[in-house]
């Protein structure tokens, strides 16, 4: 667990899947840049009892308000160009945590256990070009951006182009 000023960052468990669901499959939840495919329950299902949505390929963590003990979004990592020593860093937030830096606190937390207990040199997020919060979430961060992959996501019928930001572990911790 991963604690924040008012959120903990955890791994799913099963009792998480009626939370999970909304995150993952409702478009208005998941925001306007993001992929609108929608999984099944029952494979969410199967994924957590397998290894908690948790293994080499991509590593899926809650966002848990504190107070309340209530998913408010998720944060996820997962491997990069295979031949790259880095990560790619995602995340969302239910819409009503949207604006209040939760975000930005939550990838410089993620940023720093990943650079602590890992030896991964390099960290990516990536975003639609017209997502100017994601873009300031990773400005803040202290990621810098090395371009501009054209229209290299399909998100709510039309390719978009999107921006590519990283973060290597000497300037994180130089």
């Amino acid at each position: 667990m991963i604690k924040g000023s008012n959120f903990v960052i955890r791994h799913i468990v099963s009792s998480d899947l009626s939370a999970l669901i909304p995150l993952l499959n409702d478009p208005d939840v998941r925001g306007e840049y993001l992929p609108s495919a929608i999984q099944s329950p029952v494979e969410l299902e199967k994924k957590i009892q397998a290894d908690g949505m948790a293994n080499d390929s991509l590593v899926r963590l809650l966002i848990v308000e504190q107070q309340s003990n209530s998913v408010i979004g998720t944060i996820w990592h997962s491997r990069a160009v295979p031949y790259f020593n880095a990560r790619e860093i995602g995340y969302t937030l239910s819409n009503e945590y949207r604006g209040q830096g939760i975000g930005t606190e939550a990838v410089r937390l993620l940023v720093r256990h990943l650079f602590s207990s890992t030896l991964v040199n390099r960290l990516e997020i990536r975003m639609d070009t017209r997502n100017q919060a994601s873009e300031n979430v990773a400005i803040k961060c202290g990621f810098v951006k090395e371009g501009v992959s054209r229209g290299a996501n399909f998100v709510r019928g039309q390719h978009v182009d999107m921006n590519l930001y990283a973060l290597l572990r000497d300037e994180a911790f130089g």
